[in-house]
């Protein structure tokens, strides 16, 4: 196999793929049971997550990022108490941009009782990144 790199509008860096993780279990600051490794560079979109418990307060959620040594947390929103459903959250294009190599996950705030059945990361491939082919 070999890497390479195509032109920008090559359907490679034009499709969205997403990252499906596990669930996110009540509790104070608990996170995701999967992370990501970016596999090439890419653009994180947005995160999506299927609330299985409703919260009793408002209670947010984070975007971990870990690059080498250095870790970022980029809050994406707040799910208010009582929120059932799906909650999406678009990633802002600060914080979207990932290298080779780094890890990504979701966390949630501190609400003792809100918890995820899933959580779903849509991300793009930046263009002129190297791709396995």
């Amino acid at each position: 196999m070999a890497t390479k790199s195509m032109g920008y509008d090559n359907p490679t860096y034009v499709a969205v793929g997403e990252d499906q993780g596990g669930a996110i279990a009540a509790g104070s600051g608990t996170s995701q049971v999967t992370k990501f490794v970016a596999f090439t560079a890419l653009i994180l979109k947005s995160a999506t997550c299927r609330i299985s418990a409703a919260g009793t307060s408002a209670d947010t959620m984070s975007l971990v990022q870990i690059s080498g040594t250095t870790t970022t947390t980029t809050a994406l929103g707040t799910t208010g108490s009582g929120a059932t459903g799906f909650v999406n959250y678009l990633i802002p294009s600060t914080a979207a941009n990932m290298a080779q190599g780094d890890e990504y996950y979701i966390q949630k705030g501190t609400d003792a009782t809100l918890a995820y059945a899933a959580v779903s990361v849509e991300r793009t491939v930046t263009p002129l990144a190297n791709v396995t082919v």
